[in-house]
């Protein structure tokens, strides 16, 4: 409460006789242990929140008695704890914006046209400061929910709930019994080309699934619900309704219901694709049934079911605390604690309400999600900038003016405005100013740590490779797979029936040339010649057919451990000439191959301090490793799919490369080979490795400033 008592406005409606409309609706809420009214305006859909005091107020207002005797009947009535004629004028103020009150005055039509206009620009407004979501209202779908709504009588609800509960339990455990499946190679099935765009098509029709599974709530708990359209989350547009409605409803326990009822209908979905996804063939329908499952769990788990968002995991949590406007409270009871303790204001700073344990959670909640909402505007700028530059910037600007500018601005007129700061002014510049000078020169002076992560693949020298000497046919395995094998030592044995033909042909020439020269060298001298020089070629020929049986069979390359996959399938296979068979692995003799962009190239160069490895089997062990040697030129071609999106990485593959050919990236990359420090040693060949090249510690200004300048350079050089 104010400490004036009386206000200097008082007099020019201390004679109304205000009154509530006859569309006004009330409902009772509980608010931990305490009792909130709210009215609700049915022609607008606008609601606002009453506590006790105001109620009782409120209540007096019955279009009979004047202002002046409701305030001294409070004032009768609640003895200190009657509110000042301020705030009763406050109260009138709010009642007339929510379109709930009624006074004995004649209406003023000009007040109205521009009440109407108000709301429309505060609308407007609402929508530009939200540059990641803008709203776009179409239709109203009460008829058609209403519609689906009588084909669900109220004695069914119980029976579909258990059925819901059966559908998406057994969704789970199907999801279990098939993970494997489900989740090997994913994101080659996610990002190829026909994969998004199926991903296009599922993602709205599950949205609007959801979005009506919202509207439905209402509907089935009598309610209504008049607003549906599309929200351009980052210029995608997505369906929507308005569900606002559902704040009259009296039990918290039915708003957390309308509230999970849109993730409730998704999951539903999700678990009916799971099933068909199971039951069909391979082919498109499979295809387009695993993305309408990612789309579901990415959206339920990420967006949705996030409180820190304001989406539907935000108002169930908001119903769950029984603490209305979370958001909203939560900055208002962190502006309250700056004032007290920073500001040290102590005179006319009102404590906001607050009821036993809500303090942690109003601060703990404004904290992280002031954090979330400023990663995730980041993170979509960034995600959206490389691919359309223009629009990423107008994005980061519009973001960077509601995330950072807009609260700045605030703060700074509460600063110069604020009478709550009359005789503290001078400290909260003093501490405003200091604060930011602090956070300004630990941006841009304190060094930390700096780093440029990349990821790798464990490789082998090409003389652990067996390949096939020349084409020909498998005949057998002499060594078996997995023992432990010496250079030299014969492997694999191929036949060449080509081979037996040629040799014996060139047997029988060999035969045939020593005869002729014989009889030549009795004869003719000079032909005697001619025969020789044939003798000795076909001789040649002839070794040149030994050496090449003598490759059939294979031997080891170097010592190690003997790796031949599918050695069933070797008898009888024909193998072309240098065409890959097996390995003989050394962990000793292994490498780290890992690639590095053309951005990042410099740094790793020239300012490599140390470099760490993690392995994706043992993430928690931290290697050292060195650089061992670089490919100077930079080329697109990977050193193994591993690397790519399409393996578990994070590179995309170039989709105009040849895939019989090794996999091409779609930028140009630089190879670097590492080796391990001390006894450790890489076990699985293949096998992906997270790389950190550690460099000098650096100011975070020019940590951000170098990608920042490399993003325009890329992007204005294109």
């Amino acid at each position: 409460m104010s400490s004036a008592l009386f206000s200097t406005s008082w007099y020019r409606v201390e004679q109304m006789r205000p009154a509530l409309r006859g569309h006004a609706r009330l409902v009772r809420h509980s608010y931990r242990g305490q009792r909130w009214y709210v009215l609700q305006d049915q022609a607008s859909g606008r609601f606002l929140r009453l506590n006790e005091q105001a109620w009782r107020i409120v209540g007096l207002m019955d279009g009979q008695r004047s202002l002046a005797q409701i305030w001294e009947q409070a004032c009768l009535g609640l003895g200190d704890e009657a509110p000042t004629q301020d705030e009763i004028l406050q109260l009138l103020t709010q009642l007339h914006q929510a379109n709930v009150l009624l006074s004995d005055r004649r209406p003023d039509l000009d007040d109205l046209e521009q009440r109407r206009r108000k709301l429309g620009w505060a609308r407007i407004k609402q929508y530009l400061g939200n540059p990641l979501s803008l709203k776009l209202p179409l239709v109203d779908p009460d008829r058609l929910l209403g519609l689906i709504a009588r084909l669900m009588p109220p004695a069914l609800l119980p029976w579909l709930l258990l059925a819901w509960l059966a559908l998406v339990g057994s969704g789970i455990v199907g999801a279990a019994m098939h993970w494997q499946e489900l989740s090997a190679d994913i994101t080659s099935r996610v990002f190829t080309a026909q994969n998004m765009l199926l991903l296009a098509l599922a993602f709205p029709v599950l949205k609007a699934i959801h979005e009506l599974g919202h509207g439905l709530a209402l509907k089935l708990l009598g309610l209504s619900c008049h607003e549906m359209g599309l929200m351009f989350l980052v210029a995608v547009p997505v369906p929507y309704v308005d569900a606002s409605q559902a704040s009259a409803l009296k039990s918290k326990y039915q708003r957390m219901l309308v509230g999970l009822a849109g993730m409730m209908a998704e999951l539903a979905v999700a678990a009916v694709a799971l099933w068909l996804w199971v039951l069909v063939s391979p082919g498109v329908g499979k295809a387009f049934l695993h993305q309408v499952l990612i789309a579901a769990g990415v959206s339920t788990l990420i967006f949705n079911a996030n409180p820190l968002l304001r989406f539907d995991g935000y108002y169930v949590l908001a119903d769950w605390l029984e603490i209305p406007n979370l958001a909203q409270k939560s900055n208002q009871y962190l502006g309250h604690l700056i004032n007290r303790h920073l500001f040290r204001v102590r005179e006319g700073l009102q404590p906001p309400p607050l009821t036993p344990r809500e303090a942690p959670w109003l601060l703990g909640y404004c904290i992280a999600s002031f954090c979330y909402r400023m990663l995730v505007a980041v993170g979509i700028v960034l995600l959206v900038a490389p691919r359309f530059f223009f629009l990423g910037v107008l994005l980061a600007i519009w973001s960077a003016w509601g995330t950072v500018g807009k609260p700045l601005l605030s703060q700074f007129k509460y600063l110069a405005l604020s009478p709550v700061l009359q005789g503290r002014r001078a400290l909260a510049w003093s501490l405003s100013l200091g604060f930011a000078t602090a956070l300004t020169a630990f941006i841009a002076l304190v060094p930390l740590p700096s780093w440029t992560n990349a990821e790798g693949v464990i490789w082998m020298p090409e003389a652990s490779r067996v390949r096939a000497h020349h084409a020909c046919f498998g005949m057998a395995v002499l060594s078996a797979p997995g023992s432990t094998v010496r250079a030299g030592q014969r492997l694999l044995a191929c036949t060449d029936p080509e081979l037996d033909a040629q040799q014996a042909q060139a047997e029988a020439k060999r035969g045939e040339l020593g005869s002729r020269l014989r009889h030549a060298q009795a004869l003719d001298r000079v032909q005697a010649q001619v025969v020789e020089a044939e003798l000795r070629h076909a001789s040649q020929r002839l070794a040149d057919l030994d050496e090449r049986r003598a490759q059939l069979s294979i031997a080891a390359p170097v010592d190690g451990i003997f790796v031949m996959p599918s050695p069933q399938d070797f008898p009888g296979r024909y193998l072309e000439r240098g065409e890959h068979l097996a390995y003989v692995l050394e962990p000793r003799h292994f490498s780290l191959l890992t690639v590095v962009g053309q951005g990042e190239v410099d740094r790793v160069r020239q300012h490599t301090t140390r470099v760490e490895l993690r392995s994706v089997d043992r993430i928690g062990q931290l290697l050292a490793a060195r650089l061992e040697r670089e490919v100077p030129a930079a080329t697109t071609q990977l050193p193994s799919l591993a690397l790519a999106l399409q393996g578990g990485g994070k590179i995309g593959l170039d989709p105009g490369s040849n895939a019989r050919q090794e996999p091409q990236a779609l930028d140009s990359l630089f190879h670097f080979e590492l080796r391990l420090l001390g006894d450790a040693l890489p076990q699985a060949v293949g096998q992906r490795v997270y790389v950190r090249f550690v460099h000098e510690p650096e100011p975070l200004a020019r940590q951000w400033y170098r990608p920042l300048r490399q993003l325009f350079l890329k992007t204005f050089a294109s």
